[in-house]
């Protein structure tokens, strides 16, 4: 018995590895939850700390609708505003404020929460998160292989909730949890085929151009003329929504947006660690957290990693679209194949973005599912690819990375986010780009598969 115990315990795969670092990760938050109700005041996080990224959300609502949509991109007075409605409610700000950095007609979203009380406002936006983020997992466990057992979907919840992305979205009052429906959607259609649709969802997703930028290049290019169609025809639509109930304010976004990110990111100190692009890395790494312009070789250094990144996207691009035929003696399929394309553009567009902050990193969650998906249905017996070995550290690597990311990056001045992303995209791109077997033989893979097997049998 005291051989077999450790054993049993000792855990031989990943999915048992999965559950012990998410239980325990589980165990620390509810604890530091615990703690803090019985901390001093002084010490402990308050609903005052809550929810802030709202109030840009919930700013930007009351001025579009009381007919003061130019001053959506005014930072003078955005902060104003929030400072107005911070103050009854004893939510002491300071000099920090958010700018609204949506397109204009996202504001129309937050009109109706603006005519209620702040906090009233907060708790209904936090509860249509929390039913976003409730439908991302069905449509996220629906992404995996048929007949999958609950010990492997259940991880998808799991390791969600207890993310360091879900904590900081939940916590600041975010809308990842929209971006990641939106995402899910758009996915799930996009394996469907249904081009259509899948531009349309990615359309929407436009109310943050950073997360359908890439993937709406690639979804076109992967599905044609009907993906940019709906894509197209959604963002024609919320323009011309956008020109008839807020005239001028489309053409004020785009003038005004360069310049509120000047004086953010150039004109005062900036949290660089706080984002995932080569962008922070490389400014980070070389200018620290001093303002000022970007120098020539953090300029340089950018622009030759994205567009690295952008060679192997469409290299990948062309290995989806290229005549192939199912092989399922290999496990090669062209459905594997688009699993594998969308993960590369997902786990890439955050470094290839100049603005992706850590809390949006929760859609990475489509990515590894899909991913996981394809390890869950890999032939039994057959060894990983070394590639995909490594794939699956850097997966973990940047899990742990982001939950020492803040405090870690800001102390030795090196943002850590991008190194681990960056190998999680790289292998991505490279799995994209693999050439299938040569040889698709059901009797060469009915002999390999037999040879895999021989220890076994032997056994």
């Amino acid at each position: 018995m005291a051989r077999i115990l450790p054993s049993l315990l000792k855990p031989t795969r990943i999915r048992t590895r999965l559950w012990q670092a998410g239980v325990a990760l589980a165990i620390f938050i509810l604890t530091m939850a615990i703690g803090n109700i019985f901390s001093p005041p002084e010490k402990a996080v308050t609903s005052d700390m809550l929810g802030l990224d709202f109030l840009p959300f919930y700013a930007s609502g009351a001025l579009a609708r009381t007919g003061r949509a130019d001053l959506l991109y005014n930072i003078p007075a955005v902060a104003a505003f929030e400072r107005e409605t911070a103050k009854p409610l004893g939510m002491d700000l300071g000099k920090h404020f958010g700018p609204f950095w949506n397109p204009p007609f996202y504001a129309w979203v937050f009109a109706p929460l603006s005519t209620l009380p702040y906090r009233q406002a907060l708790a209904i936006w936090t509860m249509l998160n929390v039913a976003a983020l409730g439908v991302s997992f069905v449509l996220l466990v629906r992404m995996l292989p048929k007949g999958t057992s609950w010990q492997s979907w259940m991880l998808v919840p799991l390791l969600m909730l207890v993310s360091i992305p879900f904590v900081q979205a939940i916590s600041h009052g975010q809308n990842t949890f929209t971006s990641l429906l939106l995402l899910c959607a758009a996915v799930t259609a996009w394996r469907s085929r249904k081009a259509l649709w899948a531009g349309v969802f990615c359309g929407l997703l436009f109310y943050k151009p950073q997360h359908a930028a890439v993937l709406g290049a690639v979804l076109t290019l992967s599905l044609g003329r009907r993906a940019l169609l709906g894509f197209g025809g959604v963002v024609a639509t919320l323009t011309l929504i956008t020109a008839v109930t807020m005239p001028g304010a489309m053409g004020d976004w785009l003038h005004r947006l360069p310049i509120n990110v000047h004086f953010m990111q150039v004109e005062n100190p900036y949290n660089w660690e706080r984002h995932a692009t080569l962008k922070a890395f490389w400014r980070m790494l070389l200018q620290g957290h001093s303002t000022g312009e970007a120098t020539p070789l953090v300029t340089l250094l950018t622009t030759l990693c994205t567009a690295l990144a952008a060679v192997g996207l469409l290299s990948a691009i062309s290995r989806c679209r290229s005549p192939f035929v199912d092989n399922v003696w290999t496990n090669e399929t062209a459905a594997i194949r688009l699993d594998r394309l969308i993960v590369a553009t997902v786990t890439a567009t955050p470094l290839m973005m100049p603005f992706y902050f850590d809390y949006d990193l929760l859609l990475l969650a489509v990515p590894a599912v899909l991913f996981a998906g394809e390890m869950l249905s890999a032939i039994p017996g057959k060894p990983a690819a070394a590639s995909d070995r490594w794939l699956i550290r850097s997966w973990a690597l940047l899990f742990g990375t982001l939950l020492i990311n803040g405090p870690l990056s800001h102390f030795i001045g090196i943002g850590l986010i991008a190194p681990p992303l960056a190998l999680v995209a790289g292998f991505s791109i490279m799995r994209a780009r693999r050439k299938p077997q040569k040889d698709h033989s059901p009797t060469r893979c009915a002999k390999e598969i037999d040879a895999m097997l021989q220890p076994r049998k032997a056994a």
